[in-house]
């Protein structure tokens, strides 16, 4: 029995698909790495406006530079690093494999 058992999981894990999609795995982590969506304030990476803000009685916009054209480098600093207190950017406990899953995720979905 243990033997049919075994051969049965041995077969089954051959013919077996992964669950999801190295692409939906990086659409996964766009849209909600560690509870924070990426996609609420970059939307799909190009520069956008968060909202206004008014000082001196003068409205200004508050705008998200895009994430697109950023290099490796400063994509995986900004997203390791513990941000300040009066930074908007959310601190993130990411692997080395999800941060290099969302910056490929990002450079390789250009609609810029």
């Amino acid at each position: 029995m243990k033997i049919i058992l075994f051969l049965f999981l041995f077969f089954c894990g051959i013919w077996a698909e992964d669950f999801i999609s190295p692409k939906e795995y990086q659409e996964s982590l766009y849209q909600n790495p560690r509870g924070i969506s990426c996609a609420k304030c970059h939307g799909d990476g190009s520069q956008q406006v968060l909202g206004y803000y008014t000082k001196n009685g003068e409205k200004f916009p508050f705008i998200i530079p895009s994430i697109k054209k950023i290099g490796y480098k400063r994509f995986r600093d900004v997203l390791i690093q513990p941000q300040e207190a009066k930074s908007i950017m959310p601190t993130y406990s990411l692997t080395e494999q999800e941060i290099k899953s969302l910056y490929d995720y990002i450079t390789n979905n250009k609609k810029e």
